[in-house]
């Protein structure tokens, strides 16, 4: 037994002293422990063992990661949430509001909202675009030979008649320039020529070509998307309640970010993100889908980057955001109520996170399940199949009348009843759509070649309805519509541009029109003041000089109006100028 133990001490001094011959002095040791026990079954020495390190495999990286998992418990009680209060204020930014406050115009609210700059921004480059193509092609093409530098007023007329191209539907657009009694439109003539319209499309363009990413799919509008962006985000304040989703812009041109979803009207189109007002639709910020939503070296669904990028103006001050399917998980909910925002919506029962048992229940008609975990509430309801809710707004299911009724097989009616999320979701998730029904009556965007300059249009679109919202909260004792807004903008803008004298083709005509009449109507001519009984030819002062603080007398009128007016100089003005 001594002599086993000294060479069993002597064999770890070996492995301690000589690491090159250790597997030799180990396996040694080892046929000696063997031969002996073999002989002495009554032995107390045990074999010494080497200790090895143990290195983590996937499955241990895994089992580091279940305490974060099993904080997922999911239990049948109710759920108690955590409300965030709303602390923004909601409404008109007040530098806004002191600006049209004196004349609250729908030309000056879209002002305010399209700034000069915007106009200078497009002139500028319209005329850079158009210079480099001429530089390029020559004067080779007609197009080319008769263009010259359009003006910024120029710009306001041709989105004017673009505006009035919507309201005023016709199949072709040279039909908008015919003469034709039974189609004739006369105020696209009158404005401007219909080759230089043609050639203000051609030129259109947002940004220089020559300094631009090459890297970023939307580069040709990249300027108008930051700017109506940061512009929207500005100028109003939404309520408490807002919502995201997609909206498609139809387009079947060329693109690699062309989306397909059979569930929109259109189909085939471009997929705009957008977050907006629940009761109003107001846009407050958008982002085009190019392709790729996850962002690189983030382990973060591409559902949850998305809703974190647009939402972010809203963070931390206690809104409601609502959202469907596509976006929402147990986790996005978590990481949105840590930043202070509640969140309401439907849900796939198949997210991370979500509770099995809550998929496993057997439901009929109208019955519910629901199962809380740190501040969710996840409802299983069955109606016509089955839907899955989120919500952290939520303490329990309470079933509420919403005030509808539904036919029965034998002629009798019941009340529709739903559980309150759901209600709640359905009032809120509105917002979007409501956005793009309005967009979707008249649209500006025609038919393009370039997505890019449809794109535009279509941003175009969103601005004029962001104004028409901002103007109907500054005058809501008026009811103005969609349609009434956009005519009252190109009328506006029509009626203060300087245009160009154009050279039309042709000599004038010295016959008669058969438009000569059609002033009958309309038309304001001068007459004398009528006489009186006591006076055979009366005086009265004018209206212009009167508004100058002149003191002047006039024996002409409007025959029209019937206002007092010296003839031609205060006749005119009074007419054809606004402040006179």
């Amino acid at each position: 037994m001594s002599d086993i133990e000294t060479a069993l001490f002597e064999s770890d001094n070996e492995r301690e002293n000589e690491e090159f011959d250790r597997d030799a002095s180990i396996s040694e040791m080892e046929s000696e422990d063997n031969n002996e026990l073999e002989d002495d079954s009554d032995s107390d020495i045990q074999p010494i063992r080497r200790r090895r390190n143990r290195l983590l495999s996937s499955s241990d990286s895994e089992s580091s990661d279940q305490p974060f998992q099993e904080e997922w418990v999911w239990n049948e009680t109710e759920n108690i949430p955590n409300i965030k209060q709303f602390s923004d204020i909601a409404g008109i930014n007040p530098i806004c509001l002191r600006r049209v406050s004196d004349s609250p115009s729908p030309l000056n609210v879209l002002h305010q909202v399209l700034t000069q700059s915007f106009w200078d921004i497009i002139t500028e480059e319209t005329n850079r675009y158009a210079r480099q193509k001429i530089e390029k092609e020559g004067f080779a093409k007609k197009r080319n030979q008769r263009w010259f530098p359009v003006s910024s007023d120029e710009m306001k007329a041709y989105i004017a008649l673009c505006i009035l191209m919507s309201q005023v539907k016709k199949s072709k657009l040279h039909m908008y320039w015919s003469k034709r009694n039974i189609i004739n439109t006369p105020i696209f003539a009158n404005t401007m020529p219909r080759d230089r319209f043609f050639d203000i499309s051609s030129f259109l363009h947002f940004t220089d070509n020559e300094i631009i990413s090459k890297n970023d799919r939307i580069r040709k509008i990249r300027n108008l998307v930051d700017y109506l962006n940061n512009t929207f985000s500005n100028l109003y304040t939404p309520n408490n309640e807002v919502s995201i989703d997609e909206s498609l812009m139809k387009f079947k041109g060329r693109l690699s970010y062309i989306q397909f979803n059979p569930s929109k009207r259109a189909r085939f189109g471009i997929k705009i993100y957008k977050l907006c007002e629940s009761s109003s639709g107001y846009c407050m910020r958008f982002k085009i889908y190019v392709g790729k939503d996850k962002v690189q070296g983030v382990d973060i669904p591409a559902s949850e980057s998305v809703v974190m990028e647009v939402a972010q103006p809203i963070l931390n001050k206690g809104y409601t955001l609502y959202m469907d399917n596509w976006y929402s998980s147990p986790q996005l909910f978590s990481v949105l109520q840590n930043q202070n925002t509640n969140v309401v919506g439907t849900v796939r029962k198949n997210r991370k996170h979500m509770p099995k048992q809550l998929a496993s229940f057997k439901l009929k008609k109208g019955e519910y399940r629901m199962l809380s975990c740190r501040g969710l509430l996840a409802l299983k309801w069955k109606d016509r199949k089955d839907v899955y809710m989120l919500s952290t707004k939520h303490a329990n299911v309470r079933m509420v009348d919403t005030g509808k009724r539904r036919k029965l097989k034998d002629r009798n009616f019941e009340n529709i009843i739903k559980p309150s999320c759901i209600v709640d979701y359905n009032k809120g998730m509105g917002g979007v759509d409501k956005h793009d029904q309005m967009l979707a009556c008249f649209p500006v965007m025609r038919k393009c070649v370039k997505g890019y300059k449809k794109m535009a249009f279509y941003l175009l679109d969103m601005a004029i309805y962001n104004a028409q919202v901002i103007y109907s909260k500054i005058n809501s004792t008026k009811t103005s519509g969609v349609v009434s807004y956009r005519l009252n903008i190109a009328e506006e803008l029509l009626e203060q541009v300087s245009l160009p004298n154009y050279n039309c083709r042709g000599r004038p005509s010295h016959s008669d029109t058969p438009y000569r009449l059609q002033a009958k109507t309309w038309a304001h001519f001068p007459e004398n003041i009528p006489s009186i009984e006591s006076k055979q030819h009366p005086i009265k002062r004018c209206r212009v000089c009167y508004k100058n603080k002149i003191r002047s007398e006039t024996t002409w009128q409007c025959k029209q109006c019937q206002v007092p007016l010296h003839l031609p100089t205060c006749f005119e003005k009074y007419h054809t100028l606004q402040n006179y």
